[in-house]
């Protein structure tokens, strides 16, 4: 059985018969609360079943005819496109980007989180050093 193997053992093993065999301890958190945020959330969705938009009542031909009224005409189109295209670049938008931004941040970012591993495997030795 599940408590002769486990006898003697550690923590970790005692966990892992307990799963390997299928003997779980039991929850004791209390069930009530959650069966009320459950039953509250099924209320809400009954009773908000359209969303938050109303549903649309103007029928297919008349959003296509709404939709052909406001279209724009195509030289605006193009020549917005053009204006885009043709503005030209700021002249340091792409030099020195690598070395003066991209590198410094990645090696700062880099040797603080290393930096925070050591400090972590140092307080972890201070905790075994001095236990309570």
């Amino acid at each position: 059985s599940a408590q002769e193997t486990t006898q003697g053992s550690s923590g970790f093993e005692r966990n892992l018969a307990y799963l390997l065999l299928g003997k779980m301890v039991a929850s004791r958190r209390p069930v009530l609360p959650a069966l009320l945020v459950l039953a509250l959330g099924f209320l809400a969705l009954t009773y908000t079943q359209h969303g938050f938009v109303a549903p649309s009542t103007a029928t297919r031909s008349e959003a296509l005819q709404t939709l052909s009224e406001s279209r724009v005409p195509s030289d605006s189109v193009a020549l917005g496109a053009a204006a885009g295209m043709l503005t030209a670049q700021p002249a340091y938008a792409l030099s020195g980007t690598l070395f003066d931004e991209v590198l410094p941040y990645a090696c700062a970012t880099s040797f603080a989180i290393i930096w925070g591993i050591v400090l972590g495997f140092v307080l972890l030795r201070l905790q075994e050093a001095f236990p309570e």
